[in-house]
């Protein structure tokens, strides 16, 4: 049978050059998060001088509203009417906003700390708003680019691709050049007058994707869904739906392990800079390093976690390979407070933080997409209980939650660095060695106590091979019985 759209007509294959406009979108909200995670907190921080706490409560602020915001942006698209379709338009219409935000965002006034919180709060928020109405629109895309399962995957994958390598082109280039170092500033993330070119170019990347991948994709719209004859269902009986489906108990239980899992991460995010700075004291080239190391990982991942997951099951690969992680990511800052590592700021130094960075990033990644394969699973077990499938709503509730989570980690790291007293506008050379070294001393229990609660958590999931094959075939039965009564039914 031919896959037809709602107008009637064959939507052809989707060309390579096709999925590589649609996937050079995403580099927009990677470049974003990228400058989230890396320079923002401190930037405002150390270079503007707003308290951390502040800056990072802006930050947390913004995630938390942003994560609101976008089940709302994904039913407006959904119901969107125009001759551009319904995703297209919200697409092209954040384009321009998301550039001019992003370079307010670096270029701030000099207003006081509390006038200052207030400007990071409302850009980052509205920033955040008009970047979601493309992103949330553009990921709905891919279902109705193509119904075919092995074009799916790879719409993905190209997706997947521009997420990481051109936000870690960005990074990798504006420390070597923007932010270079100098005789002034031996590390150049701390150069004031470094934000302004990088500015520039990350808003025009930002557009330039956005626009790109809008106009690339265009050609599609009279191929996609437009759901002009769904039946209309009330508010309330959603609500109802997707309660009975959260309700899940194994959903239940990864979703508060992932939470702790996102809270750890936002809190290494937050604090991450100040360590590659103040604490391994290397130089912006140094650190362009790290970044390539990290971006290794993500090739190393993918493959890594279909053999753990063949070889020790979803459920324990993912718990052994979060304590790995663990250990590689938090035993190199604890063998230097210890006096085992070579000094700060060296090549040796450098070449041990490369490998355990590629490896510590592989492991993280890789639980990652365990974890997420554990939530897919999920769904027949709900099918068995509820009757319905409910995919929407679990992957919507599981960004929804892990937004807010990131938001409160990332808030942690700045109340520790205020914690422990660190000063604005300090420099490698004039910090006191003690501020850094309380600071690494506070970080690692924290870590250690998030990831152990939330593998205890995991340990606690029961759906394994066995049980999931089970469900499949209770599914099965259930459906050839139905298939059974309604042909009697006809006859």
């Amino acid at each position: 049978m031919a896959d037809v759209t709602a107008g009637g007509m064959t939507p052809p294959k989707l060309t390579v050059w096709q999925k590589a406009m649609f996937g050079v979108g995403s580099a927009a909200f990677g470049v974003k998060d990228g400058g989230f995670n890396t320079f923002l907190l401190l930037f405002y921080n150390q270079i503007v001088g707003i308290s951390a706490t502040k800056v990072s409560l802006a930050i947390a602020i913004a995630i938390v509203v942003d994560a609101f915001v976008d089940p709302f942006i994904g039913v407006a698209s959904d119901r969107w009417r125009s001759r551009w379709g319904r995703r297209h338009p919200f697409m092209f219409a954040s384009a321009i906003p998301v550039a001019v935000l992003y370079f307010m965002l670096w270029t701030p006034p000099h207003w006081s700390a509390d006038a200052m919180f207030l400007y990071v709060l409302v850009i980052s928020i509205t920033l955040r708003v008009f970047i979601a109405a493309y992103e949330v629109p553009s990921a709905a895309l891919v279902p109705e680019l193509s119904r075919d399962y092995d074009e799916r995957t790879s719409i993905l994958s190209w997706r997947l691709f521009f997420q990481l390598v051109v936000p870690a082109g960005v990074y990798v280039f504006t420390l070597n050049t923007f932010m270079k170092s100098t005789p002034v500033y031996t590390n150049g993330m701390l150069n004031p007058s470094a934000y302004f070119p990088y500015a520039v170019l990350a808003s025009l990347v930002m557009l330039g994707s956005i626009l790109f991948s809008s106009f690339g994709t265009r050609s599609r719209i009279p191929y996609l869904k437009t759901n002009l004859g769904a039946p209309t269902v009330s508010v309330m009986q959603v609500i109802r739906e997707s309660f009975r489906s959260l309700s899940n108990p194994s959903f239940i239980l990864v979703t508060i392990s992932g939470l702790f899992s996102a809270m750890a991460t936002g809190v290494n995010n937050s604090i991450g800079s100040y360590l590659g700075i103040y604490f391994w004291k290397f130089s912006s080239a140094q650190l362009s390093v790290l970044g390539f190391a990290a971006l290794i990982a993500s090739f190393i991942a993918p493959p890594l976690s279909p053999w753990a997951s063949r070889r020790f099951g979803k459920k324990r690969a993912g718990i052994a390979l979060a304590v790995l992680w663990l250990v590689f990511f938090q035993s190199p800052p604890l063998l230097k407070l210890l006096g085992f590592l070579p000094p700060e700021g060296s090549p040796q130094l450098l070449a041990v933080l490369f490998v355990t960075t590629v490896i510590g990033w592989s492991l993280i990644l890789a639980a990652l997409i365990l974890l997420l394969s554990m939530i897919t699973d999920i769904n027949e077990d709900n099918e068995l209980r509820t009757g319905q499938r409910a995919e929407g709503v679990f992957a919507a509730a599981g960004s929804f939650m892990n937004k807010i989570v990131t938001g409160a980690g990332i808030l942690v790291g700045g109340v520790l660095i205020d914690l422990v007293h660190f000063p604005a506008h300090a420099t490698p050379q004039s910090i006191d060695p003690q501020i850094i070294r309380n600071l690494v001393s506070i970080n690692i229990p924290v870590q250690v106590v998030l990831i152990g609660i939330a593998m205890v958590l995991l340990g606690m999931y029961k759906i394994d091979r066995a049980k999931h094959e089970d469900n499949l075939k209770k599914i099965a039965d259930a459906a050839a019985v139905e298939a059974e009564v309604v042909h009697k039914l006809e006859a």
